[in-house]
Formats: structure tokens, C-alpha cells, sequence
């Protein structure tokens, strides 16, 4: 859970909590976990990447990450 929680940009105490909630939000479950007593969820990375890259940029309520527009550094205009 921890490298999900980076790769989505959470960051501090409260990252892997952050991250539990936003992959609950998107539906996506845990498909194991890592062994011994403190073993964290593994969680489908290619489901946690196009779900990344279909939320809005920062400051735009239209528009997936990977798209071009206002906010990125498309060409075009």
C-alpha cells in the first residue's frame, strides 16, 4: 500500500490510509497481501494506473491527466 500511496502523490502519517480510501472510492480491491504479520494489501497495478490517469488535473473538472489543455503542456493551442 505504501508504493500505491506514493505513486499517487499522498504523502506523511496518513498516506497509506489516504491511498485505502481512494482505491475503495475507484472499486478496487486488494487481490493478496504480503506475507508475515505486518504485510501490506497488493492492490492490481493496472488498475491502479488507468484509474490514476483517468482523474481530472489539478484546477480542471474536465479532461483525464494524459489529455492535453489548459493546465498541461500540450502543443495545442
Amino acid at each position: 500500500m505504501s508504493v500505491v500511496a506514493a505513486y499517487l502523490g499522498f504523502a506523511g502519517k496518513s498516506a497509506t490510509g489516504s491511498a485505502r480510501k481512494q482505491l475503495s472510492r475507484w472499486g478496487i480491491a486488494a487481490t493478496s497481501r504480503e506475507p508475515g504479520r505486518s504485510g501490506e494489501s497488493l492492490h492490481p497495478a493496472a488498475q491502479v494506473r488507468a484509474a490514476h490517469e483517468a482523474r481530472p488535473g489539478p484546477g480542471r473538472r474536465d479532461g483525464a491527466r494524459g489529455q492535453g489543455g489548459r493546465f498541461t503542456a500540450s502543443t495545442d493551442t
